[in-house]
């Protein structure tokens, strides 16, 4: 196969130069003099020395983490090959992101992947579990450990594919600062980051420590102009398999001047007499699609339009007006300390992080549909001349499709204020090793209008009165005085707040128990307790619909009490094997709606468990197995949300309630009538009747030395969610409108007085998904000449990626390797590989990270997003295969003196484009899928830390 031919021509020259991967440190660190210290492993309750471990952890330290070149925690979490299914920044250009960036190991979901701060729990980005990245400060994580297991039978219900564990630095220290600025070689996106931190006092001599950070970093926003293949919604390419010449073609009828839909009642072309339906007993409607600007210019639409269809409507190019990446801009504080108290042989413990985070996003201009009432002046001067004697006059209302693009594009702040505060106590009591602690933790996130929302009533009334016109100016020619009264409707402010506040209370302990054979085995025991608050407060211009075409947004707000208690036994069965299992007890409580004082959904409560072992069948080689249940309850959005405006679809869909489609005889039938292909209004809300999920999962696997010098790991895992979450995808819905039929609503549009169709995404209880894969790690040191080189290869193959058709148990599908109806690729192959050679002034690394080619999204004729080149309306069908996504990086690290490193370095060195494909679903940028591949291209970066 192709795929396979480029993994090995890569792995050949990775390892033939010596380059492979250092993408962690191992594991075992090399043995130091002295004893060695106990300490908690991720994974486990019971303080032990960390090569004991036998679960499948990665740990990441700071030298790994700066070999990388990444200046987020975001972009660093999400280049580890154990990590797929995560939201990336660029999903918020339109793809409802909100500015959250998530981690999701083995592709199972973010919100089954718990993020911990240092061993304990921070507040959500959402009424669920998941957790933004972006309220993490890069400059202040001592190590990053990463179990890519199953851990919920001692974490919780939403740690069934693992855990993230943000280890924050701590302790005495020099005053450091670190600068990097960082450019890709093409315009847009430069980035800059600086930090300073320094750690106070020696627990042992002083008593206390206390460690303090501070950091600054943003990123500049990139256009699409700015990048070749993403410049326009409407691509040329050519059928790989016909050469036939194609065009993929992404844009919205509200054009720039604006088309016009008139509706009229039918009449018998003979008699002249209007037609009257005997169902409804009104007339049948008909109506014609016009553009004005093109019917006075040969037929021809203005620039940055096009004639997609053929049906008299000129779409515009919106995908060629947005920021494919947004701007970005963070500022984090951090502290942690501990205090001897007296000697009752107790610390005292505290950790502080404060971020306040910012996306800029930037999308198309604002797409208006109102109203241009029969015998108006607009009416009379553009859509009366050209509708046909009978047309005009049977006409009843027509509404104007109009793109403000004189206002700019919307522009959206997605600011974030995350606080999170642990005082706790840390010693050893009658034998036990005892830590507690209380949390508060609050997620603040702001959701802001920058610019470009006109106000409907400010906006009508310059229509009325003559001062705007949607149909006479293309992009840029504007009069200026008309510019400045399309401007002078717009909102600028607050659009709703959303407050997540998480208190809690957790204590653990360990000890040793008993001996056995192969030493002593320890017990481990934990209880938790947290109250978390979800409240969303809508401005009133939310509230009121004050902006053209939007609906009314409601206020909620939800609690919810969680309790814990867990048991954990490590059993030595002998010097070889080495048994642990554990136990745990979830209650989820009801949610309380504190709006109306109703209890929403039931409590849930289940029993988790975990077996899990290591054979060390010789000094070299080391077998280790688990297997356990998990249990996660829905989110209290998805329990209890209010249905509310959530947009429009991302496709353009013929209208599916038709007879012929069979759906003729559906109660919102008439709502098609007269509606061509489009996108869609929608809702999203809640379901009381979500089932709790469950899970089983298991995993085997080996590290082996076969010589001193090199080391192997293989992991087989399997994790299988019974009764998942998840709403149905738009697709699913338009291609299946019988087995969807309930989701079919209506929407009032304020703006123009219509009820118009409305699809409704809601969450289903699906059925089952199954994931399964291998992880891998091969780790290679040798001396060459006067430094050292290691070489590392670390990956993951899904062996298994399905899920069922949402409402049934047993029609599985798949999108492994493929892009599947839940508009996602599961890909089979990602591999990080890296070479390092480091001497006592110099360090370079050499890194290639590898993701397979997959099949593109199935663009169907009926579809129509393909068309063949220069013939409006002749709709093609084809999918594509994306070529596999290969990209190398290189760093040097230069230490002229001790407390001195400057670091430059080359992301993407050969400059690889994001691979094409037809995917025009989700977020708004086109030709290239952003949550794959990155649109910086090259970039180069130049950093520096001091040491006083």
């Amino acid at each position: 196969m192709m795929i396979e031919n480029v993994i090995s021509r890569s792995l050949r020259l990775m390892f033939a130069g010596g380059m492979a991967l250092s993408m962690h440190a191992a594991y075992a660190q090399e043995a130091t003099d002295g004893t060695m210290q106990r300490v908690e492993v991720t994974g486990s309750s019971i303080k032990r020395i960390a090569s004991e471990a036998s679960l499948p952890v990665q740990s990441f330290n700071q030298k790994d983490i700066k070999k990388t070149g990444v200046t987020t925690v975001t972009d660093f979490i999400q280049q580890i090959p154990a990590m797929q299914g995560f939201s990336v920044a660029a999903d918020s250009v339109g793809g409802g992101g909100g500015g959250v960036t998530t981690a999701s190991i083995h592709d199972i979901g973010a919100a089954y992947t718990l993020v911990l701060l240092n061993g304990r729990r921070i507040a959500p980005s959402n009424s669920g579990t998941t957790i933004d990245l972006n309220s993490i400060p890069l400059s202040a994580i001592e190590r990053v450990e990463v179990l890519t297991d199953g851990a919920s039978a001692l974490y919780g219900a939403d740690a069934i594919a693992g855990v993230v564990n943000f280890i924050l630095k701590k302790g005495a220290s020099p005053l450091e600062i670190n600068a990097k600025y960082s450019r890709p070689e093409e315009k847009g996106g430069a980035s800059n980051s600086i930090s300073i931190s320094k750690g106070f006092g020696d627990i042992d001599e002083d008593g206390y420590s206390i460690f303090v950070s501070a950091s600054h970093d943003e990123q500049k926003s990139l256009k699409a102009s700015q990048r070749s293949f993403a410049k326009s919604g409407i691509i040329n390419f050519n059928d790989p398999k016909t050469g036939k010449a194609l065009q993929f073609i992404n844009g919205s009828s509200r054009s720039a001047p604006g088309n016009a839909t008139v509706d009229y009642n039918r009449t018998d072309p003979v008699t002249g007499q209007v037609v009257i339906n005997p169902d409804t007993n009104k007339p049948f409607v008909d109506n014609v699609n016009l553009n004005p600007y093109a019917l006075t210019h040969g037929g021809k639409c203005a620039a940055s339009n096009m004639d997609f269809y053929g049906d008299g409507n000129c779409y515009f190019d919106s995908p060629s007006t947005i920021e494919i990446n947004p701007e970005s801009k963070r500022d984090s504080l951090f502290s942690s300390g501990t205090v001897k108290l007296g000697k009752t042989g107790f610390q005292g413990f505290y950790d502080l992080a404060y971020t306040e985070a910012r996306i800029i996003a930037s999308i198309a201009p604002y797409p208006a549909d109102f109203s241009v009432p029969v015998g108006s002046p607009l009416f009379n001067k553009y859509l009366a001349p050209n509708l046909t004697p009978a047309q005009l006059a049977n006409a009843t209302d027509a509404i104007a499709k109009y793109r403000l693009s004189e206002m700019g594009n919307r522009v959206y702040d997605y600011g974030t204020k995350a606080t999170h505060i642990v005082a706790g106590v840390d010693g050893n009591a009658f034998g036990w090793d005892v830590n507690s602690a209380v949390t508060y933790s609050k997620n603040k996130q702001t959701q802001k209008y920058v610019s470009g929302f006109p106000l409907a009533d400010k906006f009508d009334a310059q229509i009325a009165a003559g001062n705007i016109d949607p149909f006479a100016y293309p992009v840029g020619s504007m009069p200026d005085a008309m510019r400045q009264a399309l401007l002078g409707t717009g909102f600028s402010g607050t659009y709703n707040t959303q407050t997540v506040e998480m208190k809690g209370i957790d204590g653990r302990a360990s000890r040793p128990v008993f001996s056995l054979p192969g030493g002593t085995a320890m017990l481990g025991v934990g209880a938790d307790y947290r109250n978390t608050s979800f409240k969303v407060q809508q401005a009133d211009v939310a509230k009121q619909a004050q902006i053209l075409f939007d609906n009314q947004q409601v206020d909620s707000e939800y609690a919810r009490d969680n309790a814990g208690a867990y048991a954990e036994l490590m059993m030595p069965i002998s010097k070889k094997l080495e048994m642990t299992g554990s136990v745990r007890y979830d209650q989820i409580g009801a949610i309380d709606d504190k709006l109306t004082g109703k209890t929403v959904g039931k409590k849930e409560n289940a029993t988790t468990w975990k077996i899990s072992g290591k054979y060390s069948a010789t000094k070299n080689v080391m077998f280790r197995a688990a297997a356990g249940t998990g249990f996660r309850a829905a989110s209290m959005q998805e329990i209890a949300g209010p249905l509310e405006d959530w947009g429009v679809t991302g496709g353009n869909y013929q209208c599916p309630l038709t007879a012929a489609n069979g759906m003729g005889g559906h109660p919102l039938a008439s709502y098609c009538s007269g509606v061509g292909r489009q996108q869609f209004e929608a809702f999203q809300g809640g379901n009381p009747d979500l089932k709790p999920e469950t899970s089983k999962q298991w995993s085997i696997g080996t590290v082996f030395e076969p010589i001193d010098s090199l080391s192997m790991s293989f992991d087989l895992w399997n994790v299988q969610i019974n009764d998942q979450v998840t709403a149905v995808s738009e697709g699913l819905i338009f291609n299946n409108p019988a087995k969807y039929a309930e989701l079919f609503t209506t929407k009032h549009i304020s703006s123009t007085g219509k009820d118009v169709l409305a699809v409704k995404l809601l969450p289903i209880n699906i059925g089952k998904v199954e994931n399964r894969g291998i992880d891998y790690d091969f780790t290679h040191k040798m001396k060459l000449l006067d430094g050292r080189l290691t070489t590392r290869l670390m990956g993951t193959y899904l062996l298994r990626s399905r899920y069922t058709t949402p409402g049934t148990n047993d029609q599985w599908e798949t999108s492994l390797n493929r892009y599947g109806s839940n508009d996602k690729v599961s890909f089979r192959n990602i591999i990080r590989a890296t070479s390092t050679y480091e001497t006592a002034k110099f360090t370079h690394t050499l890194s290639a990270s590898y993701r397979n080619g997959y099949t593109d999204k199935e663009q169907t004729a009926d579809d129509c997003a393909v068309i063949v080149a220069g013939s409006p309306g002749e709709c093609y069908g084809i999918q594509l295969e994306v070529p596999s996504y290969t990209t190398f990086d290189f760093q040097t690290a230069y230490r002229p003196m001790k407390n001195v490193e400057i670091t430059g370095g080359i992301l993407n060195m050969f400059d690889r484009n994001p691979p094409f494909t037809l995917r025009n679903t989700g977020s708004h940028q086109v030709g290239y899928n952003p949550s794959y591949s990155s649109a910086l291209g090259r970039q180069f970066y130049l950093s520096g830390s001091y040491k006083f």
